[in-house]
């Protein structure tokens, strides 16, 4: 409950009207807005000022009604019906004004304080405001939510508490009545109890189940009511907007651009070729020389001049030597993939922001259903090219337990940006500029695999009912570059804290183990083993048919568990290589192709590592949040089946092309189509057996009739 009227300000409304931006409007944030449902799977808080009073305002996730159909939706309404004495602001489009006043119909009917927020997408509305307080007796406000001004308008309305209620009663009939009598009075006020019984009424499950109704009570719902309801609040809405001048005739979202967009033969190719602009912009062209000026930054004017002080000032050898590779060659190769993961998530803040993403969950919403999933896992599915921890959180608007499982299990399988050093480095030593096609490949790989994965899933364990997905094709917007600086601002803090708490800690831990026996003796210049060469010594014979068997190999990634950035600082730490070298990253690269260095790879063995890497394990930070959104038995059983997965491909494409080195890829690819060919007509003609059926007119198993 709010301590008093204005302790507590909540922002409800549908989704894609612009909530958050509101939000962040009103108290400076960064919350992270877009053009889809469930962008907002938990409610954000964040306190703000006006004058000297203290207000605290709550952006919830976006609802149709008071009726949820998904997590996110009966997460929103289960914080409206828990802090009744919160003043709401009601957010609306003046677009979709008709279709979003439903839910302010359903405030009223629950008697809540209201302010209605109206965000006109432009200046050419004559909505006339004054007539819609004269006939709803609540405030309502015109405003544009990246306005400043707007931000005035608000404080001021909630600095002179201008939040009213005006109950708007309930229509009863006689068979509402008799319902009612079947069911106790809870502990919850007249209002509440009269709305929870008309709602159960029309065969909600939500209030039946808040309601605890038995069977004999179910059997009085009378399934036809809903329709009459629905009829009563649209006509009573339309009569308020034709009473105020209101008038919308763009159909929203609508577009010229979606006949190229969503024609049916031009859009998974349009989208192939984004993604690989993408890629090139982010590993190669822009990424590569911000990386390469960062690096040049973080060695030669940092490095070098740390690295000379230290070893004219310092005593300790393995003290100057723990902050020039530990610090510097840990870290620092970390903090210099930091504009290629920025790009990254900058540009896939552009495909959300510009309504790109919305059509493309459109354009594949029915190719998801036949593995289980639906356009909403697309989001999710998206994000965790970002981040896979964050992604998780999203798997939470899935209406559908099972369908929620299988996506937040997937997540893992999208290649993250902590990954890009790995293919960077490692792919750029072997591949060089054909890497962007490797790297596109590794992107499909995870794609393709996950898609099987919930296929399996959906045949077997985890088969999903029909999902409901509401989609809402917003129109297409001009880049906003302040929200892109704030989404590039907000990462780059994000990353840096990272840097300087988990990251940092660790490569810190892992040179330590690198450097330094179990009796603690420093191990440089003698031919004693450190800690992490005894564990990487008994742990890497299981890579040995992946092609990679050295300790240094297996220590890497067990490393990676906690973090993908430090599989590279790690074999920097392992192959000696000098943090304060001009060519820093570009002597990592040449290491691995050393046979006398701990870590070395051949092309087929690079790939193979690549390969296992995107597909082994998620780091412990995604690992804490599955088991948190789909419990520890899904968890448990998502790692092991990841390793499993992981082992298996990289063991396929090791084998595959180790072949092609020795006979060619043309005498491989001949060799695949004769096996292709050959598992197709057994498997044809096993089908032909099976469906072979005797003719209607006899029952003669030789009949020459028969198919």
């Amino acid at each position: 409950m709010c301590a008093n009227n204005l302790d507590k300000i909540l922002l409800v409304g549908n989704p894609n009207t612009g909530k958050s931006t509101l939000f962040n409007l009103l108290t400076k944030s960064y919350a992270h807005t877009g053009n889809f449902h469930g962008v907002t799977v938990n409610e954000q808080e964040t306190k703000f000022k006006i004058d000297d009073k203290t207000y605290s305002i709550v952006d919830l996730p976006g609802i149709y009604s008071m009726s949820p159909n998904s997590y996110e939706e009966q997460f929103s309404i289960d914080y409206i019906l828990n802090n009744k004495d919160c003043p709401i602001l009601c957010v609306c489009t003046n677009q979709t004004l008709k279709r979003n006043m439903l839910l302010l119909y359903e405030l009223l009917q629950l008697n809540r304080k209201v302010v209605l927020v109206i965000n006109k997408i432009d200046n050419k509305s004559k909505l006339d405001t004054k007539k819609i307080e004269e006939i709803l007796k609540i405030k309502t406000i015109l405003i544009d939510a990246k306005n400043k001004k707007s931000s005035m308008q608000l404080k001021k309305i909630i600095k002179e508490n201008n939040f009213f209620n005006n109950k708007i009663k309930l229509k009863n009939n006689d068979k509402l009545n008799n319902f009612k009598l079947y069911i106790n009075k809870f502990n919850f006020g007249e209002d509440e109890y009269d709305f929870y019984c008309q709602k159960s009424f029309c065969n909600d499950k939500y209030y039946c189940e808040k309601l605890k109704l038995n069977k004999n009570v179910l059997n009085n719902i009378d399934n036809e009511y809903l329709e009459q309801q629905m009829k009563e609040k649209y006509d009573f809405i339309t009569s308020i907007l034709n009473r105020s001048n209101y008038s919308c005739n763009v159909v929203v979202g609508k577009s010229k651009l979606d006949k190229i967009i969503l024609n049916k033969y031009l859009c998974i190719p349009i989208f192939l070729l984004i993604m690989t602009l993408v890629f090139y912009f982010t590993f190669f062209s822009l990424g590569a020389y911000l990386s390469n000026l960062l690096r040049w930054f973080i060695q030669d004017v940092i490095g070098n001049n740390v690295s000379n002080f230290l070893s004219a000032n310092v005593k300790y050898v393995w003290l100057v030597n723990l902050v020039k590779e530990g610090v510097f060659g840990g870290v620092g190769t970390i903090v210099s993939f930091l504009p290629q993961i920025v790009l990254l998530f900058v540009f896939l803040a552009l495909l959300e922001d510009s309504g790109y993403l919305s059509r493309l969950a459109f354009l594949i919403d029915d190719a998801l259903k036949k593995v289980g999933l639906s356009g909403k896992s697309v989001y999710t599915l998206l994000m965790s090219f970002g981040c896979s921890t964050t992604a998780c959180l999203t798997a939470r608007n899935m209406n559908d337990k099972n369908a929620k499982i299988k996506t937040a299990l997937l997540t893992p399988y999208m290649s993250c940006s902590a990954k890009l050093p790995v293919y960077a480095v490692i792919g750029g030593a072997f591949f060089g500029t054909s890497n962007v096609i490797i790297i596109m490949l590794l992107y499909i790989l995870g794609i393709i695999l996950a898609l099987i994965l919930s296929m399996i899933f959906e045949k077997t364990y985890l088969k999903s009912n029909n999902q409901t997905f509401i989609l809402e094709f917003p129109s297409y917007r001009k880049i906003d570059f302040l929200h892109l600086l704030k989404i590039t601002k907000l990462n780059v803090k994000s990353f840096l804290l990272k840097i300087g708490s988990l990251l940092l800690g660790f490569s810190i831990l892992v040179w330590f183990l690198e450097n330094f026996t179990f009796s603690l003796n420093y191990v440089q210049n003698n031919n004693t083993k450190s800690i992490l060469q005894i564990i990487g010594e008994f742990v890497s014979p299981i890579f040995k048919p992946l092609g990679f068997a050295s300790w240094g190999t297996a220590s890497a990634l067990l490393t990676g568990i906690v973090a993908k950035e430090i599989i590279i600082s790690s074999i920097a730490i392992f192959n000696n290589i000098n943090s304060s070298s001009i060519n820093f990253m570009e002597n990592i690269s040449q290491s691995l192709t050393n046979p006398l260095n701990v870590v070395f790879f051949t092309p087929s063995s690079a790939l193979s590592f690549m390969v296992f890497c995107l597909l082994y394990c998620p780091c412990v930070g995604t690992i804490s949040v599955l088991r948190k959104e789909v419990g520890k038995k899904w968890t448990t059983i998502s790692i092991l089946l990841q390793f499993v997965i992981a082992y298996c491909a990289s063991l396929f494409v090791y084998f595959v092309f180790k072949l092609t080195e020795i006979y060619g890829i043309l005498t491989v690819l001949l060799f695949a189509i004769i096996i292709f060919f050959c598992v197709s007509s057994i498997l044809n003609f096993v089908k032909l057996k099976k469906s072979d059926v005797k003719c209607l007119n006899c029952n003669k198993n030789d009949c020459k009739y028969r198919k």
